[in-house]
């Protein structure tokens, strides 16, 4: 059985950042340094997820055009409904969409199920949840 992954650090730091605390914004960038290659996670889906949280936060950038998560939260609805027409899908979407192709592209579920020697069906199946875990707490903390 997997051991439970949780990220709330990372969306408490987000939270942070968000509310515009500068001294954040430099551990946020750390975090996610450290989460691009997931080099302290605890098995497949810790580090899937910590991997997913760099994707997340950088693809916000991308769809926004912004690397700046004070000013992206303050974002009215009609920005947003210009951002889905412009990009053809909802942030979520595009999040999701991005991190899957990510995982596929990099052969993450062949690379983590032999590394934390686990099922590949257990990882292909809980791929696309975990990427919607990840990109709606992204979400829920921005918006």
């Amino acid at each position: 059985m997997n051991k439970p992954i949780e990220f709330g650090d990372f969306y408490k730091l987000l939270f942070s950042v968000k509310d515009g605390n500068k001294k954040k914004e430099d551990e946020l960038q750390w975090l996610l340094a450290e989460y691009e290659h997931a080099k302290d996670s605890s098995g497949p889906f810790d580090e899937l997820g910590q991997i997913f949280c760099h994707i997340g936060v950088m693809e916000l950038f991308e769809y926004t055009g912004v690397d700046d998560i004070k000013f992206i939260s303050s974002l009215n609805n009609s920005v947003w409904d210009y951002l889905q027409k412009r990009m053809g899908l909802s942030l979520e979407e595009y999040l999701i969409k991005r991190m899957n192709m990510h995982a596929s592209n990099h052969n993450l579920v062949d690379k983590l199920a032999a590394k934390w020697e686990s099922p590949k069906e257990d990882l292909s199946n809980n791929l696309e949840g975990l990427a919607q875990y990840i990109s709606e707490g992204i979400i829920e903390v921005i918006r």
